[in-house]
Formats: structure tokens, C-alpha cells, sequence
């Protein structure tokens, strides 16, 4: 049931971001940036939390990365 709900999503906003790209070709260079950024950040963040079987806490992997940055005592 969720993945027929998930599919008609996913083309809506890709339908919202074709019409979103035509518009942003006429923007400035740097808000067009942005938002490609923003657009990219937010479709990253939906694959990752609809795709992945696992989830990767920001906490648990932020802490590895420190653990190994520094000394122990």
C-alpha cells in the first residue's frame, strides 16, 4: 500500500521540478545555486529515508568521526 502512495509522490515532485527548473533559468546565478542545493539536499533526504533498510543515525555517525579525530583517554 505505501509503495503505490510513494510512487505517485515521487512524480508529482518530480512534475514540481521541471516547472521549478524552468523558472529558476531566469534567476540570478546564485539563488539558482541555492537552490539546486536545496532541491538536491531535500531529494537526498527522501531517498535516503524511504530507500535505506537501515537507518544511520546524524548522532552515532557524527560521533565516530570525533572518536577518531580525538585522543582517548
Amino acid at each position: 500500500m505505501i509503495k503505490p502512495l510513494l510512487y505517485t509522490y515521487l512524480a508529482m515532485v518530480i512534475g514540481v521540478l521541471i516547472m521549478d527548473f524552468r523558472h529558476l533559468k531566469q534567476a540570478a546565478p546564485i539563488n539558482r545555486w541555492l537552490s539546486y542545493g536545496i532541491i538536491a539536499l531535500g531529494t537526498g533526504l527522501w531517498f535516503y529515508v524511504t530507500a535505506l533498510n537501515k537507518t544511520v543515525f546524524l548522532s552515532v555517525w557524527m560521533s565516530h568521526i570525533i572518536q577518531r579525530l580525538l585522543p582517548m583517554p
